[in-house]
């Protein structure tokens, strides 16, 4: 049942307040902390970073705050178990997730994530160092999950900004990118520019579709009755007009996962919670 003192989610001063001194601060590490501490002007940065497309003037340690927030929130509207066990497919080096399951669960949740790209596991590791919870990464595709994972074993599953990662593997594996020891920023650009070249040509259905759906459908195995996934995305301002940016693909992969899903038959329906742009975000919950 949905926690309603918590709707609508993401009111700009009540996040402001969670990452200058409240439960998200807390659990920052000291790096983070001092940045934010740094930073002027603080809750109108808050509401820059709510916004989608991200503005130009965006700073940086003030977003990653806030999506973890932003994950805190819809944790506590949709209230799992306070030791609760979440599953991220691709989660790279970004750690909203992992930041808001140690704020809701007060260090007693259990995390797993399943992440190919070697490069970005080390960056992620420091980054959670100082955390009480269970971290566990396994180095593998997210499409074997299942051969690591036993079925209803988690309460939530999240894929931050993780819907382009699993269809740019896709589209570049096949031609010859090793996904796993690419150094990843460096090489997205061209990985990018291989899915827009897929999507323009209607190859999706063939190569990144079923990719995707395999990742979820296996998420949505390994999740409880009655518990969550969790999708979110985001763009850049800057990126608006950009020639090899396929920004209509990008401005549409939430609505188009939720369109995939719908069609799959897979035992997922779509939550609503009050304040969450469909845009960008999706919840469903799992019915078996």
């Amino acid at each position: 049942m949905l926690k309603e003192s918590w709707l609508p989610l993401w009111d700009a001063k009540r996040v402001t307040k969670e990452i200058s001194a409240g439960i998200i601060h807390r659990n920052l590490d000291a790096a983070a902390r001092r940045e934010l501490a740094g930073i002027a002007g603080l809750e109108a940065k808050v509401a820059g970073a709510l916004e989608n497309p991200k503005p130009l003037d965006i700073s940086r340690p003030v977003l990653d705050a806030v999506l973890a927030a932003q994950y805190y929130e819809v944790f506590e509207a949709l209230q799992p178990p306070r030791a609760l066990r979440v599953y991220e497919p691709c989660v790279g080096a970004s750690c909203p997730v992992i930041l808001a399951t140690e704020a809701y669960s007060g260090g007693q949740a259990s995390y797993l994530t399943i992440n190919l790209n070697r490069k970005l596991r080390e960056e992620l590791q420091p980054k959670t160092a100082h955390l009480k919870m269970s971290i566990r990464i396994i180095e593998d595709n997210a499409q074997r999950a299942l051969a690591h994972l036993a079925p209803q074993s988690f309460d939530a599953a999240c894929f931050h900004h993780a819907v382009n990662d699993i269809l740019q593997t896709a589209v570049s594996e096949p031609r010859g990118m090793d996904t796993t020891n690419i150094d990843w920023f460096p090489n997205e650009r061209q990985m990018i520019e291989w899915l827009a070249e897929d999507a323009q040509a209607g190859r999706l259905e063939q190569r990144g579709k079923p990719e995707l759906l395999q990742i979820v459908g296996d998420a949505a195995r390994l999740v409880r009755p009655g518990g969550f996934l969790v999708f979110d995305h985001f763009n850049w301002r800057k990126f608006i007009g950009v020639a090899w940016f396929p920004w209509e693909l990008f401005y549409n992969l939430i609505p188009m996962t939720r369109r995939w899903v719908a069609q799959s038959g897979l035992p997922l329906a779509e939550v609503g919670l009050a304040g969450v742009d469909p845009q960008w975000w999706l919840v469903l919950e799992v019915n078996r």
